[in-house]
């Protein structure tokens, strides 16, 4: 169901106000994490992760670029991985 009506923003803002919020990351960060939110909140998830190979998500940079510290981009994915299982259940 969440898939045809989506995600609410604040929702999706909460589960990535860590990242949202740090003041150690910088705008490409930043951005990549809004854009993830927004593709979120549009489809409901993000089941397939290669999406993030592509445009609007690459726009600054590839994952590997804008996250040198892998640890971060791990706390990401795993935030995406919670959606995914919550939308699942």
């Amino acid at each position: 169901m969440r898939e045809i009506v989506g995600l609410d923003m604040n929702a999706a803002k909460e589960a990535f106000s860590e990242y949202l919020s740090d003041t150690n990351m910088d705008s490409r960060q930043i951005y990549f994490v809004n854009q993830i939110v927004e593709y979120i909140v549009h489809n409901g998830m993000m089941k397939d992760l290669s999406v993030l190979q592509e445009s609007p998500f690459i726009d600054r940079g590839s994952v590997v670029e804008i996250f040198t510290d892998l640890s971060v981009w791990m706390g990401i994915r795993q935030v995406i991985e919670r959606i995914n299982a919550n939308a699942a259940a």
